[in-house]
């Protein structure tokens, strides 16, 4: 029988699930994967969504296979900037516009856009020393399957999945470089550097020319508190990827965390040159060895440099404003001339 009332109320549902008024007035997406050159996608990369005035509005990290999302925005042109910090690659930027027609009148409506972004690396940097390298080895065959069925799941997203595949690998041979360093890489992305770094250190023994696999390394002893074995291994991958940020920057922690002020300064120094967009952690960390070393005004001026290149709430900007302030006040007790960064 047919039923005018209920008709209008399915309608009506159709029409607020068709243009996503049941959660807000726009509720549009972008959405998209961060890739590197060989097409694989890259977990932990900062993605900005900005307005059309390049402030940033909305801020995501891609999960394990570099998926990221922006959700709920209104009709307007956008910018999406992906920044590979952890991985020394160029940053880039990508223009999004979002014109939605809606079937409702004074709503917005939904459109789902999607920007992949394919990352080259810079020269010296670690993504570019890691694309050279070869490494031949002869698999048993039961290592290899397990490690090319891993590497499916990983490919996937499925993560935890390919653990067991890829300890069976290196329990069948435990010298297989690949495995080795696949499951270091995931343990230390899960901040896992008890389990971590023996696999990074079989990897860097089976072949010692990765610079992705020394820097991890490196960075996983270092949090172990095994500081002299972490200089070595940062050092290395230094050599191999000699204008890389990210080891530079792991070079200057460890020199503070051994009170070597002066390679500290340097390391630092060089992280903030060979970064495409200084980081606030660089800033910070050059701070606290001019603090250590009693040189004020530097403090205040990487402090305020800080300020200038990043975003930060309110209450962090108050909070880092006090501590220059202090600075320069120390730094006019010390007779200091004032100083840039």
């Amino acid at each position: 029988m047919y039923n005018p009332a209920l008709r209008a109320i399915l309608s009506t549902v159709a029409l607020i699930i068709l243009t996503g008024t049941a959660a807000s007035a726009y509720a549009s997406t972008i959405a998209g994967t961060v890739y590197d050159s060989k097409k694989n996608g890259l977990p932990y990369v900062n993605v900005e969504l900005q307005n059309e005035n390049y402030v940033m509005i909305q801020r995501a990290t891609t999960d394990g296979i570099g998926r990221y999302s922006f959700e709920g925005i209104a009709d307007g042109r956008y910018w999406v900037k992906a920044m590979p910090f952890r991985y020394d690659m160029d940053e880039q930027t990508q223009e999004v516009e979002i014109k939605t027609i809606s079937a409702a009148p004074g709503s917005g409506g939904y459109v789902y856009e999607v920007r992949d972004f394919y990352l080259t690396p810079r020269k010296g940097t670690l993504a570019a020393a890691q694309l050279e390298v070869v490494v031949a080895q002869d698999i048993p065959k039961g290592a290899r399957d397990n490690y090319e069925a891993a590497t499916k799941l990983i490919k996937k997203g499925k993560i935890d999945e390919s653990i067991p595949l890829l300890e069976a690998a290196v329990k069948e041979f435990p010298t297989y470089f690949l495995a080795n360093d696949a499951l270091g890489q995931i343990y230390f992305h899960k901040d896992d550097f008890e389990h971590a770094a023996p696999r990074l250190l079989a990897a860097s023994q089976a072949y010692d020319k990765s610079p992705m696999t020394l820097y991890m390394l490196g960075v996983s002893f270092g949090h172990l508190n095994y500081l002299p074995a972490a200089l070595l291994a940062l050092k290395a991958a230094a050599t191999l990827a000699p204008e890389s940020s990210a080891v530079h920057l792991a070079l200057g922690k460890t020199y503070l965390s051994t009170k070597e002020y002066k390679e500290a300064e340097a390391s630092l120094l060089n992280a903030k040159k060979f970064a495409q967009t200084p980081s606030g952690e660089i800033f910070q960390l050059l701070a606290r060895v001019y603090k250590a070393t009693k040189q004020y005004s530097k403090a205040a001026a990487s402090l305020e440099s800080m300020l200038k290149n990043g975003n930060y709430s309110d209450s962090a900007k108050a909070t880092i404003k006090k501590e220059i302030q202090k600075f320069k006040s120390d730094a006019a007790a010390n007779n200091e001339k004032p100083s840039e960064n």
